[in-house]
């Protein structure tokens, strides 16, 4: 049985995957940076619009935050997504170099 993560915990990895600090997720909300760690390590749950606005800054629905069923698929859909971003960049690369692709 797999252990289900707190809103605080997948604040904290959805802004890790989207690669910012809590500074940056904190400057992107209007919020300062001790609000999403309070929010991180779960002092204090954010509002559903604040978590709307840190769905938007991470690429992630709503529904992951405060939904247990689905997040697994929603994490693995994010990550083909970020895989094929990966692979365009790459083949662009490629071709501005000249290869065929």
């Amino acid at each position: 049985m797999k252990k289900k993560l707190s809103v605080g915990q997948k604040i904290r990895y959805a802004r890790t995957e989207a690669g910012l600090s809590q500074k940056e997720l904190a400057n992107q909300l209007q919020l300062s940076d001790k609000a999403v760690s309070t929010y991180e390590v779960g002092r204090a749950q954010p509002r559903i619009e604040v978590l709307r606005d840190i769905g938007q800054a991470t690429g992630r629905p709503v529904t992951y935050f405060i939904d247990e069923e689905g997040a697994e698929e929603i994490d693995f859909a994010i990550k083909i997504k970020k895989i094929e971003k990966e692979l365009s960049e790459i083949k662009k690369a490629l071709r501005e170099k000249g290869y065929r692709v």
